[in-house]
Formats: C-alpha cells, structure tokens, sequence
C-alpha cells in the first residue's frame, strides 16, 4: 500500500505470518525443521527459509516497481478509435464494447437490449481472455463490476457506457489521464485517408490492402476499400497500368507529406502472407479486365506488395504487418521472410506477437536486424502467451525490439495495465 508520503507503506502486522514460522524454525542437522501449528513439522532447506525472510521486502519491492512503471508515458503503436461523431452516432453500450473487444468471436451476440439472453451466454465463457479484459475495462473505467455477469449489472454497465461516450473529452481522459499514453498510431480502415481525427492524440497509418485489389474498378478489400475512390477523391486519373503505378507513388509521397508515419498490411485477413517474385509484364496484363481468376488476383497482389516496399524503402516508411488470427492458413509470419530478406532498408513490425506463431516471431527479431514485435491485441487473446513471448523476446533480443499497442476502443487502457504487470 502506498503511504502518505506516496511511497509503498506497511501494512500494519505485514510479515507477522513469516516471523511466526521463523520463530518455529529449529537446526537440525544440515538442514532445517518448520514447526507447523498442531506440531506437525517437515524438513526444509536454507533457500526456503532465504525466500520466507525476505517474501515482505519482495512484495514492498514489486509494489515499488509497480508505482514506477504506472508513472511511465507510453507510445501506442496501433489503435482503431473512431472519431467523437461516430461514437457518439452510435450510442455505444454494453453490446459493442463486447462487439469490439472480440467477444463475439466465440459468443453469438443476442439482439440489441436483451440483457438476459446476454447473460446467460456470457457465462458459458467467462474464462475467455476476451471477456475477463472487458470486465476489468468497466470496472476500472465505468466503475461497473460486471464479473457476476448479471443483467443488473449489464444494464447498469451500458448506462455508465452511453454517458461516458456522450463526452467529447472521454478519450483524451482516458488516453492520456489514465493511460498515460503520449500518442497513438491510427489505423482508420473505415477511411484510409482519414482527416478528421485529433492530431494531438494520434498520427495516422496508411492501410495498403486496397492497392492490391486494383485490378480492376469492382474489386475491394475485406473492408470495402477501393483505390479508385482514393484517386477520385484525390482527383487522379487512372486510365492504364501506369498511371497506376503513378497512383502508388503519388499517395506514398503524399501521406508522408500529410504526416502518415508507416503503412500498415491487414492483408491476412484477405489472402496468403507469401508474397512470390512476379514480373511486371506478368501484372499489367491483369491490370483493368473485368474476369480475373484466383491465380491472376495472387499474382497481381504479389507485384504491387513489392512495388510498395520498394518505395516504402525508398521513402523510409515502416511497415506493420497483421500476422496471426485471421485466415490462419496462410497468417503465419513465417511466410514473409522473403521480404525480410529482399528489402533491408525497411523497417517490418509483426502484430500482435504473430499469434499462435510467437516463438517464430521471437525467432525472426532475433535473426533480422529489421524485423520487431508488436504485442498489440495479444494479452487479451491470450495472457499466457503474451508473458510468454515478452520473456522469449527480452531472452533473445534484451528486450530492445519489443512494441505495444492495442485494436480495441475501450480495453486499450486495460491491455496498457497487462502489460505494464
């Protein structure tokens, strides 16, 4: 506990336990004799008796080092906030805070305001990492305990939910009051080219997925993206294969102008992380026709991804790269050491510990200098793995190529906690 002072205090009969098994402690031998209550006894050796004197100053120095780290400012490497005028159209509550905390990943989420149908299938996973990090949200953020998982509860949690969303100012006091975190990176996948936004807070990442899905004018990535309506918006034409290439160029050049500080690949959600060696002559040749196979789409998306890290090396732009849960066949990082290997000059950061591929990833910041790790979303997937990971990638790398961020619009703050635990 802290004291007044505002350094970790003692609480009062702190380590009186332990000073009472010590007083029971009897030489015997080379070893020792703990005189349990009742007069039941067992032998121990000199390291338990080290551990049981010194247990009250562990716990006074964690508590320390907990203080320390709490007052540490972080960088958020990744973050899908909405702006104000969209949270705020829609009224968030109790139902999309699940939604968005992936919850609804492994439960099927009843109808808008059925708080008992609610209930009852959140207790079917309450184990879930998903879950337990949207319970520890609230209470900390809405002062809401919601662990009982009752409707009661809910009700109240979506009250609490609407009110606080309803303040214009409730992000920045919970980004940089309560988390203390200095700046995000913004992936605004609802609008790639996004103005609207608090340069304060944020500085934006630009979303590729969409270049490799110009083949032809209907195409668009899994989150409706197109890069003909970036070109119409931006007032570039695009009659042929080269004016698109052109296209390429003129929005990299461009977002680094604007302040876009990397690039950002969620393509696992739409195809393989192998991304093979195709020609130019091979690529233009799908450029614009409306029939496109499977295999003529894989080979397109693979020139233009070279096309982008060449420049992106150019242009000195990192990359973040979505690895993991997604399309898990073909997610594995693992599939992008070509890359790696092909473009040194550009910085590759794995999301989210490439999950359940982490020792790879560990594996991969240790092997190329230009490779890191990015634990964004993993300790609420899994805590396990996410402790895991950090101690694989402090073991291997001393800790140096190691980054945090989170996907979420409420449990970014508690993810912040987990990993400052």
């Amino acid at each position: 506990m802290a004291s007044s002072t505002g350094r970790p205090g003692r609480e009062e009969g702190e380590g009186q336990a332990s000073e009472e098994v010590l007083q029971g402690l009897a030489r015997e031998g080379g070893g020792l004799r703990v005189h349990l209550p009742g007069g039941a006894g067992y032998s121990v050796g000199w390291h338990v008796l080290s551990i049981i004197r010194l247990w009250p100053a562990y716990i006074r120095m964690l508590a320390r080092i907990w203080e320390e780290v709490c007052r540490i400012w972080a960088v958020d490497t990744h973050e899908h906030i909405y702006p104000y005028h969209m949270i705020a159209g829609r009224k968030p509550t109790i139902f999309e805070v699940l939604e968005g905390s992936y919850v609804s990943w492994i439960v099927e989420m009843p109808e808008k305001g059925d708080y008992r149908a609610l209930a009852e299938r959140l207790r079917r996973v309450r184990g879930s990492a998903f879950l337990r990090s949207c319970i520890e949200a609230v209470r900390d953020l809405h002062g809401v305990d919601i662990s009982d998982l009752s409707e009661e509860s809910l009700r109240l949690a979506s009250q609490r939910i609407s009110e606080a969303y309803s303040d214009k100012g409730w992000q920045r006091e919970v980004l940089r009051r309560r988390a203390r975190i200095i700046r995000c990176v913004l992936d605004p996948y609802w609008d790639p080219w996004i103005e609207d936004y608090d340069r304060e807070l944020f500085v934006p990442a630009l979303r590729i997925n969409m270049f490799l899905f110009g083949y032809n004018r209907r195409a668009r990535d899994h989150n409706g993206n197109s890069p003909y309506d970036l070109a119409e918006k931006l007032g570039f034409q695009i009659e042929s294969f080269d004016d698109y290439l052109e296209f390429i160029d003129h929005v990299l050049e461009l977002a680094k102008e604007r302040g876009y500080v990397c690039l950002k690949s969620a393509l696992a959600y739409d195809r393989h992380l192998y991304f093979g060696e195709v020609g130019e002559e091979e690529a233009r040749m799908v450029f614009g026709r409306d029939e496109v196979s499977e295999a003529e789409k894989r080979k397109f998306g693979d020139f233009i991804m070279h096309y982008i890290l060449s420049r992106a090396e150019e242009l000195s732009l990192p990359v973040q790269f979505h690895t993991g849960l997604a399309r898990i066949s073909g997610s594995s990082p693992m599939n992008l050491v070509n890359l790696f290997e092909k473009y040194p000059g550009v910085k590759f950061i794995l999301f989210h510990g490439g999950y359940p591929w982490t020792s790879e990833v560990a594996a991969l910041a240790l092997t190329y200098p230009n490779v890191y790790a990015d634990l964004c979303w993993l300790p609420i997937i899994s805590p396990s793995a996410a402790t895991r990971l950090l101690r694989e990638l402090i073991e291997t790398t001393g800790g140096c190529k190691v980054m945090w961020a989170e996907t979420l619009s409420c449990t970014f703050y508690i993810l912040l906690c987990l990993l400052r635990q």
